[in-house]
């Protein structure tokens, strides 16, 4: 079975997140291939992540759980799902 590389960008739940904390905090959680942050709108960032996940059955929902429950997490979204040869 191959793996799949999946972008995620991550919402901050308010303008107060500290988003390192937050990094941090995904990275202990997540293998993460890269994470950057993106200018969102006055002022507000968010992360944007590519990980590696295994293509099973389920998809990306553990993933996106994984994530959602880290402190600060507003909003998860899958932004590109790509098989990897």
């Amino acid at each position: 079975m191959a793996d799949v590389a999946v972008t995620v960008q991550l919402m901050p739940g308010s303008s107060d997140v500290d988003l390192g904390k937050m990094e941090a905090t995904v990275r202990e959680k997540v293998k993460v291939h890269s994470i950057k942050r993106k200018p969102i709108a006055f002022g507000l960032q968010s992360l944007e992540l590519i990980t590696l996940v295994p293509d099973a059955e389920g998809g990306t929902e553990n993933l996106e759980k994984t994530l959602a429950a880290i402190e600060g997490v507003g909003n998860v979204q899958v932004t590109n799902v790509t098989r990897l040869l």
